[in-house]
C-alpha cells in the first residue's frame, strides 16, 4: 500500500493562522500571489483570484462580516496532503475568516475540484489532526447541514482549546462546503451550522 501524504500543521494554524486559515489544504499564513489563469503547477492565494468562489461566501460570520476573504489553489501533493491520495490533483477554494479573541476564530470555506466529497475533505482535517503534536483527543461523527449529510471533527488541545470542522456538500458536484471554529462551544457552532445549512 503506498505511503500516504500527510498535512503536519497544526489544527490550530489552519483555523487562526491566515486569511482563509486552511492551510496545505488551501492557504498558508503567507499569501503567495500567482496567476490563477496560469494551469498547474502554479498555486497560491489572493484576494479575487476566483471570483466566483468568493461570491459563493456568506457576508457575515458570527453575525459580523469577515476580517478577510481570498481564494486561491493548490496543486502540489505536499499541499494536497491525503486528498492527492483520493485522487485530487487541482483544488481550488475560497474562504471568509473572522478571528473573534485570542484562541477563537472562525472560516467559512467552499473547495472544488473533480471527484471532491465531504468524506475526502473531512480526512485531510483528520489526519493533520491527529498528527499534531498538541493534539489531546480528536473525534469523528456523523451529522447534517441543512439536511445534508456532513462529517463532523471535533478536536481537543492538550491547552484546553477546541476546534471544530464541519464537511457538507454543496449543490454542485465536487464542491464541498467547510466550517472551521475554533473555541466558539457546541451551542454556538450549532447556531453557525443552522445559519449555513439555510443559505
Amino acid at each position: 500500500m503506498p505511503s500516504r501524504p500527510s498535512n503536519r500543521r497544526p489544527l490550530r494554524a489552519l483555523l487562526l493562522a491566515g486569511s482563509l486559515l486552511l492551510a496545505a489544504c488551501g492557504p498558508t499564513a503567507a499569501v503567495a500571489t500567482f496567476d490563477p489563469t496560469a494551469p498547474c503547477p502554479a498555486e497560491g492565494q489572493q484576494p479575487g483570484a476566483y471570483p466566483d468562489l468568493e461570491a459563493l461566501l456568506p457576508g457575515e460570520l458570527d453575525g459580523a462580516p469577515p476580517d478577510t476573504v481570498d481564494s486561491g489553489r493548490n496543486c502540489s501533493v505536499d499541499k494536497l496532503g491525503t486528498l492527492a491520495e483520493g485522487g485530487v490533483d487541482e483544488l481550488r477554494f475560497a474562504g471568509a475568516t473572522r478571528k473573534t479573541g485570542a484562541t477563537s476564530g472562525l472560516t467559512v470555506a467552499v473547495f472544488r475540484a473533480e471527484g471532491l466529497d465531504p468524506e475526502l475533505m473531512l480526512e485531510f482535517y483528520e489526519v493533520g489532526a491527529r498528527e499534531a503534536r498538541r493534539t489531546e483527543k480528536a473525534v469523528t461523527s456523523d451529522i447534517t447541514v441543512g439536511g445534508r449529510p456532513a462529517r463532523r471533527l471535533d478536536v481537543l488541545g492538550s491547552d484546553g482549546t477546541g476546534q471544530t470542522v464541519v464537511a457538507w456538500p454543496g449543490d454542485e458536484p465536487g464542491t464541498v462546503w467547510v466550517m472551521l471554529a475554533a473555541d466558539l462551544g457546541d451551542a454556538r457552532v450549532a447556531e453557525i451550522l443552522e445559519a449555513l445549512g439555510s443559505r
